[in-house]
């Protein structure tokens, strides 16, 4: 006779009731464990994740035979990494794509951009300003060097130190005498004074011309900058304060006099209120420049104060008084100052 055999049906993982929780010891398993996986009616506490990189997944396989390499280095992508391959993109742009010719016009852009600002900053130092530089730069380190030399090694070794120094100046000197087309120092030297000379007399009526611009002295600006720096600051301020740069003048039948620093030389034509009456523009710039000269080099007269005289003579009482030839320096200053110095 065969007995039937009531199956019964158990929770392995979840037990039904009070009862049962407490034979099997779910609740302190519960406790104890930190994570539990339950799966195809099983549950255990250890078990590893996809992340752990002890295994490889169906998916990471199906990777794998078509040649795709795994990224398993950890806290590369925010510990997502083992779920990153090392090749993850791949972007092959073609010729007609719009975002490559935009890209190659943007780096063209870049590149003539940064060209011409190159060009820009080499083209402001001229030759001559790159051989003072040199030549300046070779004292500064010549000192620096003696310096070090004589407090750590000694005056021998300064000595044979200068018999270096001096090797190399005269080596310098011989490549530059070696690369002048005339192969002469002394006229090569004349050169760049001459093209110091040069641009400097530019600058200085380049500066004239932009504060004299529209007075009638404008016309009188190349002949003021042939002129010596010093003097030629005094020959433009002292016309601001005589002549407000030629719109008050002396006239003789009407016509200008071309007087205007209130110059009062004798001569045979003059003009109204004792002034000189000039022949010509020229004639008034040589005349008055050789007077400013032979007071600035004659008599180091190089401030407006010492120039002074200008105004006073000998004796500034009989000409306003002392407040007056003060507003007179004071006013020649304000210009004289902005030009005596060469700003190139």
């Amino acid at each position: 006779m065969q007995q039937k055999i009531k199956r019964q049906q158990k929770f392995l993982d979840i037990t039904p009731n009070k009862a049962q929780q407490n034979v099997v010891g779910f609740r302190s398993g519960i406790k104890k464990s930190k994570a539990t996986l339950f799966s195809r009616g099983k549950r255990t506490q250890d078990f590893f994740t996809e992340d752990s990189r002890l295994y490889i997944t169906p998916k990471q396989q199906a990777l794998l035979r078509k040649g795709v390499k795994i990224n398993h280095n950890l806290h590369r992508w925010d510990s997502l990494s083992s779920r990153v391959v090392a090749e993850f993109v791949r972007y092959q742009p073609s010729e007609t794509s719009l975002l490559l010719e935009y890209l190659e016009k943007r780096y063209e852009m870049f590149n003539d951009a940064t060209g011409e600002a190159a060009r820009s900053f080499v083209g402001q130092f001229s030759t001559v300003r790159l051989w003072n530089a040199s030549i300046v730069g070779a004292i500064l380190f010549g000192m620096v060097t003696m310096t070090f030399v004589y407090k750590y090694l000694g005056q021998g070794a300064a000595a044979a130190d200068d018999v270096l120094v001096q090797q190399a100046i005269e080596s310098q000197v011989t490549n530059v005498s070696t690369a002048n087309t005339e192969g002469d120092a002394a006229s090569f030297a004349e050169q760049v004074a001459q093209i110091q000379q040069t641009q400097s007399k530019q600058a200085l009526e380049d500066e004239i011309t932009e504060m004299v611009k529209g007075y009638p002295i404008e016309k009188m600006v190349p002949r003021i900058a042939e002129q010596d720096r010093t003097v030629a600051a005094f020959i433009v301020a002292i016309a601001k304060k005589e002549s407000n740069w030629g719109l008050r003048v002396p006239v003789l039948d009407g016509q200008d006099c071309y007087n205007y620093w209130g110059y009062r030389g004798i001569r045979e034509r003059m003009g109204t209120g004792g002034h000189t009456c000039f022949d010509s523009a020229t004639d008034a710039v040589d005349t008055v420049a050789k007077r400013i000269t032979a007071l600035v080099e004659e008599y180091d007269r190089n401030t407006p104060e010492e120039m002074v005289v200008w105004k006073c003579g000998s004796n500034c009482a009989v000409t306003g008084g002392q407040a007056s030839a003060n507003k007179w320096i004071s006013d020649v200053t304000m210009y004289f100052d902005e030009l005596s110095t060469d700003r190139s």
